[in-house]
């Protein structure tokens, strides 16, 4: 059965290229009559009206506005699509209080056009089947009754049969597609997305497409298959969609050998694809397959900690400039953070408030350039849509901001350990987080940097936080203050060190 469409419009180019660029009856419609204007369009209505009507906003005489509020008094169900250009903005929202089905913009894209269609000829199929009743009528749409049946409806004994008999294959399996866009979606791109997903599938007689919103569903004809038919099927899809998203997740939810069974494989797809963020890329995803380690997001006094650490070890791991350390420090920060059930947004806020306050730490040792590549890279993190692209994207942002790391043999590490403990005697010094940021054994560390000084390392970290600790006192800040801005935060503790190195308190040093 196909609807019967008018198209309206006062330039005649128009309405020859709405007629001759999409394929009506391969969508289930076909072009019943045009009219050149309102007044036209209104009588043809009265005498024949059409199943669908698609017309300007703004024409000569009668406008595309006055228009459907006549036809709204006719009390028929004929759906309504309008066309605007971006001038009629604020004229065409005053339609929708006339129940229209959507508005396209002048140029029409025909992919918008399709996406409408195919979501209109849906649910056209679903009043029609309505109106019939029980007792069955005209054969309904099969991805209609796929839908149906999935949703949890009981379907009538005739559109079970309908469906039985359409679906006689030996096995099945339900594959779930996702698409995601960078900016919001128009409203019928599921639609559009279904459309390239029929050619693909149900005009090769290797299953049936259909909607599931906010997803798009295909049940194959036979099971998957190996990894091997999933990353191929996954491109087949990709390419058919990759020009309207930036990314496309799809699941499966295993094989059904009976019809029945096609719940099973939809519900098992369904809880899959609900965690989509951790999904693999490049194949369709099996619902049997082990998901990423998730915990429950129950502690968040220990993630608050976890991430309060993290400051210091990723910023003296940037200012020591072995990027393989950070690049793995990255890495197990963020399997941590999902074993304790982290959400895809809580993920993505945590390292970003991480690397603002690492950006914070480096802005007194780097350029405003550093800081403006950084806050970029900042607002791109919430752009990923998968866990593993995150990673990447992060360990990228980081590289960029790692300091340089000279070659060189044992002088020139004690030369490097020299120079981050005279920048940066205020953080939290240790020789053996130092020697893990390094890559190079604590022990052996420390003997080459006391054979180079003839200082222990925590010795000459000591002295230069003392003589800053001098300069400071003698510039009249407070003890406490002193004690803190050096990197000690036990201030008795900081009054025995100034003793030892200098002979006096800090309050009788003051006073000379």
């Amino acid at each position: 059965m196909n609807y019967n469409v008018m198209l309206v419009d006062d330039e005649p180019t128009i309405r020859e290229g709405l007629r001759t660029l999409i394929p009506w009856e391969e969508l289930g419609f076909r072009v019943a009559d045009t009219a050149a204007n309102g007044q036209e369009a209104l009588q043809k209505c009265k005498a024949n009206a059409p199943d669908l009507l698609i017309a300007d906003i703004r024409m000569p005489g009668m406008t595309g506005l006055e228009l459907i509020g006549a036809i709204r008094e006719l009390e028929t169900d004929i759906r309504i699509l309008i066309l605007s250009g971006y001038a009629d903005f604020e004229y065409a929202k005053q339609a929708i209080a006339h129940r229209i089905d959507g508005y396209l913009l002048k140029p029409v894209d025909e992919d918008e056009l399709i996406g409408y269609l195919d979501k209109l000829r849906a649910e056209m199929d679903a009043a029609a089947s309505a109106k019939a009743g029980p007792a069955g009528g005209p054969d309904i749409r099969i991805d209609v009754l796929i839908q149906s049946y999935l949703s949890g409806e009981t379907l009538p004994p005739a559109s079970f049969a309908q469906l039985n008999e359409r679906l006689e294959w030996e096995s099945y399996e339900i594959v779930l597609v996702k698409p995601a866009t960078s900016n919001e979606m128009v409203p019928a791109l599921m639609t559009l997305i279904k459309h390239k997903l029929v050619g693909l599938f149900d005009a090769r007689g290797r299953g049936v497409t259909f909607g599931m919103a906010p997803y798009v569903g295909i049940v194959l004809k036979g099971a998957l298959g190996d990894e091997k038919h999933r990353r191929k099927m996954y491109k087949e899809i990709w390419d058919s969609c990759s020009e309207h998203v930036i990314d496309l997740f799809a699941v499966s939810g295993g094989e059904a050998k009976r019809l029945e069974e096609l719940g099973t494989s939809y519900r098992k797809a369904l809880d899959r694809i609900k965690n989509r963020f951790f999904l693999e890329k490049g194949t369709i995803s099996r619902a049997d397959r082990p998901e990423t380690e998730r915990g429950e997001a129950d502690n968040a006094e220990q993630l608050d900690e976890l991430f309060a650490n993290a400051v210091g070890t990723l910023y003296l791991a940037l200012e020591v400039g072995n990027t393989d350390t950070v690049r793995q420090y990255i890495q197990e920060l963020a399997e941590e953070t999902v074993s304790f059930g982290c959400s895809e947004e809580e993920i993505k806020t945590r390292f970003v408030q991480l690397f603002s306050a690492v950006q914070d730490k480096l802005t007194h040792n780097r350029s405003e350039k550093h800081s403006l590549e950084l806050r970029a890279g900042l607002v791109d993190i919430y752009k990923e849509t998968r866990y593993l692209g995150l990673i990447e994207r992060l360990s990228a942002i980081a590289e960029g901001l790692a300091g340089k790391a000279d070659g060189g043999g044992a002088e020139t590490l004690v030369k490097r350990m020299i120079d981050l403990i005279h920048r940066n005697y205020a953080e939290n010094l240790k020789l053996e987080k130092l020697a893990e940021l390094f890559n190079y054994n604590s022990a052996y560390m420390g003997k080459l940097f006391k054979q180079m000084t003839g200082e222990h390392f925590n010795t000459y970290v000591d002295k230069v936080r003392i003589d800053q600790a001098k300069q400071l006192l003698e510039q009249g800040l407070k003890v406490y203050q002193v004690a803190e801005k050096v990197g000690y935060a036990n201030v008795d503790y900081f009054h025995i060190k100034f003793r030892k190195y200098v002979g006096t308190s800090p309050s009788g040093y003051k006073k000379q």
